[in-house]
This record gives structure tokens, sequence and C-alpha cells, in this order.
């Protein structure tokens, strides 16, 4: 295994005016004589600088574009995951690349988008709800957001599949479509996967719609302060569970970051003539 570690040396996107510097903080190229990707991989770490950047809190990379070596080899990988965001100052955003042909010299040039995010209540993007434990099985966000999200706990949704059928579904087709569509779902984990639901030290959240848009689900404490999670853990897109080293407090707030328009800018970045081990 190679690693190579740069010094911050910042390089530009070609126009000044619509740049996001980034800078080079590590690149390692992994090499094995086995066939797995772990064993054969080129990843590169970069982070952002500049003054516009100071005025968001997180970024990720929202796609790559580009990527070749000084021989023109394509190193793109064919699946790009979906990044999470970071939060800036301490990001090193991860670009994971296929291995440049020996002879190469260079990352002639790695190419992309960024996403800027700057959640506040102000722009929509951040919902924080009280007392919303109190509140299961019904959507916490406001009517006009991308997506939905219903806090469950295994009671409250036992309690819903205990109805006798028929009573159940007389009620589901007076709901609107959207909350037709969270009933059903929740009643799809108790049918299914109900055994996998929160313990006591875990929250559990229904989501639905435009998962693409959710950030983060969080908690604060009465006074604000973000209580630290001990794990996450995702099932089939729509159920995220949360753990916690203590058993969660009633007057714990729930706090949802989720992408708004006005919240997120969009800028290109590039980084060429990466000199390689």
């Amino acid at each position: 295994m190679k690693t190579y570690l740069m010094a911050l040396t910042t390089l530009l996107w070609g126009c000044t005016a619509l740049a996001q510097k980034v800078a080079l903080v590590s690149l390692e190229d992994r090499r094995s004589l086995s066939n797995s990707y772990f064993g054969n991989r080129c990843e590169i770490e970069i982070k952002t600088t500049g003054d516009e950047v100071r005025k968001y809190k997180y970024v990720r990379i929202k796609s790559l574009a580009k990527a070749v070596d000084s021989e023109g080899v394509e190193l793109l990988t064919d699946k790009q995951d979906r990044a999470d965001y970071a939060e800036i100052g301490d990001e090193k955003l991860k670009i994971e690349l296929k291995n440049p042909l020996r002879k190469a010299t260079s990352i002639k040039e790695v190419s992309g988008t960024l996403d800027l995010y700057n959640p506040t209540e102000a722009n929509g993007a951040i919902v924080k709800v009280a007392n919303f434990q109190a509140k299961p099985n019904i959507n916490l966000l406001p009517k006009k957001a991308p997506l939905s999200v219903t806090f469950f706990t295994k009671e409250s949704v036992e309690k819903m599949a205990k109805e006798q059928k028929a009573e159940r579904d007389a009620k589901m087709k007076q709901l609107d479509p959207a909350t037709r569509e969270i009933a059903a779902g929740l009643m799809a984990l108790v049918e299914g996967f109900g055994a996998g639901m929160a313990g006591e030290n875990e929250l559990s959240f229904y989501v639905n719609g435009d998962l693409s848009k959710l950030v983060d689900i969080k908690m604060e404490d009465e006074t604000g302060k973000e209580i630290r999670r001990s794990g996450r853990f995702i099932s089939g897109d729509h159920l995220h569970t949360y753990s916690y080293d203590e058993k969660p407090n009633p007057k714990w707030r729930l706090k949802i970051l989720i992408e708004t328009s006005a919240s997120v800018k969009s800028v290109p970045f590039s980084l060429k003539d990466i000199e390689l081990p």
C-alpha cells in the first residue's frame, strides 16, 4: 500500500468568480494481487477553503463528473454512493477512484460538484419539535416539506395493529393520501419486521417522501445542547433508528435537518495535475 501526503495546496477551478477553492489533504493508492475493491483503489481526501465557504456550515461532494490520469485512463468507479454532509472546518471529503495506470505520473483532473449547506429555521432547513415523544404515528414536519418524519414506538404501532382489520381499512380510506401512506408504512413495520424496533435507549422514525432531502435527525435538550448519539441504523431507507448512552428523556427536542432551495448552494470544483507517488 502506498500513501502520499501533501501539504494543503489550494487549487482553483478555472473561473475564479465561480470557483470553490479546495485543497488536497491526502492521496492513497492501494494495490493488491487480489481483485477485491478494498485491495485495489485510489482514495483522495480534500477539504474546502476560502471566504465563500465560511458562509456555510456543512459540505459534501454531490457528484463527480470527471477523473482521468495522465495517460488518459478514466478513473471514475461505476458506483457513486450519496455522500453525507461533513461539518466545515473538520471535513475530509473522500473521493474513491480506480487505480491509475502504473506508468501514469499524475491524476490529470478530478472534477465535480460540491453542495454547501447552511441550515437555519429561517430558511426552512431546521425544524424543531418539542414533546415529540408524545406525538407518535403522525408526521412531525410541515405539510409543505418534501418528506415526512414520523416518530413511533413498538407500542404505538402495535396499538394500531390490534384494531379489527375491517375497521382499520375503513379508517384508512378516509385518510388523505399522504397520511394513508404513512399509516400503511407503519403497519408494515409490525407485520414485516416489527421485532427490530427501538430498544430502551433508542428512538425510531419512519421517513417517507423525497428521502434525498433528509440530512440528519438530531436530538437536543431543553437548553438547546445537542445530545450525542452512540449509533445510527437505517433499514430499507424508511426506518431510521438512533441509539444513545441513556434512555431518551421526554424533555428532549427533535431537530430535523432537511435540504431546501434556500439552504444549499451547488458549486463546481476541480483538482488538476495531482502528482502520484
